[in-house]
């Protein structure tokens, strides 16, 4: 009787469980389940204690509409404003610390961080609105309702003040062309009415010359007025009241106690796997010991 390679018994022995079954599974859990279920609960467990020391946050929400100017350009007066700053760059720059003042950053509680304006950044969310070119989204978070609402309103402040800042030199030239055409108007319709009134002979091409700059200077001053008046009731303003909700925003409590249960139990069952192989390696390598 011929007798079988040592080395071939062993692959044999190796290629018995190279196929897994439905019993081979049933009864690796039979097995392995405590172990599972333990770890489950210890994932559950930790779960739990992260949502009872972590805070809950609150959020507070404001949708703001962007400082305008009117879009008068030339003798055409357009009713549709232009932003004095649009939304993607007012989102850059209250992305940088040095944008908060020490007022918004203590309205939104950040006053005791080290580094409480890198704090106050990221304490707030802004997005621009789709489809609208001059409304952004605030969102704020704080340890209460009350609070978030209160930095909501000292951001928005803030975002009002430095809008007003950046289109104050625009009026103040325009409030100074003003009073320079109505005194350059004043003095030409009194030109005209000393004329008119002496009876004194003026020369046609004077007359018709100080005619047409008093049009110019009246469409002129009229554009001003109009640019003065809109920019002046197009400042930056709510769309609507803050709101701020009741219930926390964070943690998540359910997706916190889902992830630490399904974590908890895929842990325990790589570990019960793992013993396993262990065991079915140890295993193989004592029957390879005794075949050879």
């Amino acid at each position: 009787m011929k007798m079988q390679d040592p080395h071939s018994q062993f692959e044999a022995l190796a290629n018995q469980d190279d196929e897994i079954s439905l019993i081979d599974i049933l009864s690796f859990l039979k097995g392995a389940y405590k172990t599972i279920l333990v770890f489950g609960a210890l994932g559950l467990a930790i779960a739990i204690a992260h949502l009872v020391i972590t805070p809950n946050r609150f959020e507070a929400v404001a949708q703001i509409q962007m400082a305008q100017t009117s879009g008068a350009n030339n003798n055409n007066l357009n009713s549709l404003g232009v932003n004095i700053e649009e939304p993607a760059l007012l989102i850059a720059r209250l992305s940088s610390p040095s944008s908060f003042s020490a007022g918004a950053i203590a309205a939104c509680g950040q006053q005791a961080q080290s580094n409480s304006a890198l704090a106050a950044v990221q304490t707030i969310k802004l997005t621009p609105i789709k489809g609208i070119s001059n409304v952004v989204e605030l969102k704020t978070v704080g340890p209460t309702s009350e609070a978030a609402s209160i930095c909501a309103q000292a951001i928005f402040e803030l975002i009002k003040t430095s809008q007003a800042q950046i289109q104050a030199p625009y009026l103040e030239e325009a409030q100074t062309r003003l009073v320079e055409d109505k005194s350059r108007l004043d003095q030409a319709k009194a030109l005209v009415a000393k004329a008119d009134k002496s009876g004194a002979v003026m020369a046609a091409a004077a007359y018709l010359s100080t005619r047409y700059e008093i049009k110019l200077l009246s469409d002129q001053i009229a554009l001003l007025q109009d640019l003065i008046s809109f920019s002046q009731s197009h400042v930056t303003r709510l769309v609507s009241p803050i709101y701020a909700s009741d219930n926390p925003v964070a943690p998540k409590k359910r997706i916190a106690l889902l992830a630490g249960l399904l974590g908890g139990l895929l842990l325990g069952l790589l570990i019960a796997l793992g013993r396993q192989m262990w065991t079915k390696l140890e295993s193989q390598h004592n029957e390879a010991s005794k075949v050879l």
